[in-house]
């Protein structure tokens, strides 16, 4: 192989991983897209559904529950983050006993 040879093998090779990685950095954006789209189509599922416009299907039931009991998880988390949160910036407020 000569030096010439090794060059345009080495662009080859370049330019073809440049390809797959904009490919894959394509794919990534359009995950991104049908992500945000379910996130929306979910919400104003939701929204239908807390409304009384629509009716959850039986097959459907348990993923809704499973959603109403993380949101409860995540209140409780942000109260207790919530919590000591005051709790410290009390602490930093308070006179020094020494």
């Amino acid at each position: 192989m000569t030096f010439g040879n090794f060059l345009e093998t080495l662009r080859d090779r370049v330019v073809h991983r440049s390809q797959i990685g904009k490919r894959k950095l394509d794919r990534s954006g359009l995950r991104r897209r049908l992500d945000e789209a379910n996130r929306i189509l979910g919400e104003r599922f939701r929204a239908l559904v807390q409304t009384g416009r629509l009716e959850v299907p039986a097959e459907l039931a348990r993923y809704l529950e499973a959603v109403r009991g993380l949101e409860d998880e995540l209140a409780a988390a942000d109260r207790r983050l919530r919590e000591l949160e005051e709790e410290e910036h009390r602490k930093e407020h308070q006179p020094s006993t020494t």
